[in-house]
């Protein structure tokens, strides 16, 4: 069944029609969605937005244009766009990394340790004061070690909006950490 034809048994809710939608792209709806997610979505957190996805087809089924696009790219957008909303969802209650990310030396004496813990301390402040926007910019980019590009496509921004929020970001925090005698390199 070619997708013309599958879209027109969704049109008429023909029994069926959805399972086929499904079986025939709902992997392509879970790679858009985990392409948007990043590496730490939970298989739960996909199999709900694939979820989503087909019952937003299946309720907008009457409104499809084949002219318009293909189901396939419409799939896409709306996988996609229920991705990217997740994401600001879960945006505030994003937690921040760990201590993890100033691991100390085994050699490491315990003045260093105890310098290495206020620095993560007063880094993880500063970050909390931060718009969450630009928050979960530098955790995506400096903890999760995402790139401008995989940063920008997943939460809907322009490649060079996320380059100027990172280097604004890191302009603010310099000065902050100079504010609080904070020695940091980034």
């Amino acid at each position: 069944m070619n997708d013309a034809k599958l879209i027109g048994s969704l049109k008429r809710r023909q029994r069926g029609a959805l399972d086929r939608a499904i079986d025939r792209y709902g992997g392509y709806a879970a790679s858009v969605a985990r392409t948007v997610l990043g590496p730490r979505v939970t298989r739960e957190d996909l199999e709900e937005i694939v979820s989503d996805v087909f019952l937003a087809l299946w309720r907008t089924a009457d409104r499809l244009d084949e002219e318009r696009g293909t189901l396939k790219s419409y799939l896409a957008a709306v996988a996609r766009n229920a991705a990217v909303d997740r994401l600001r969802r879960q945006r505030p209650e994003a937690p921040l990394p760990e201590d993890d990310i100033l691991t100390a030396d085994e050699d490491e004496g315990p003045e260093a340790s105890a310098l290495r813990r206020e620095t993560a301390e007063t880094l993880r402040r500063l970050l909390l004061d931060m718009a969450a926007d630009d928050r979960a910019i530098f955790v995506r980019f400096y903890y999760y070690r995402q790139t401008v590009r995989e940063i920008a496509e997943a939460i809907g921004m322009n490649e060079s909006t996320v380059k100027a929020r990172l280097s604004r970001g890191r302009k603010r925090l310099r000065e902050r950490l100079k504010e609080v005698d904070v020695d940091a390199d980034f």
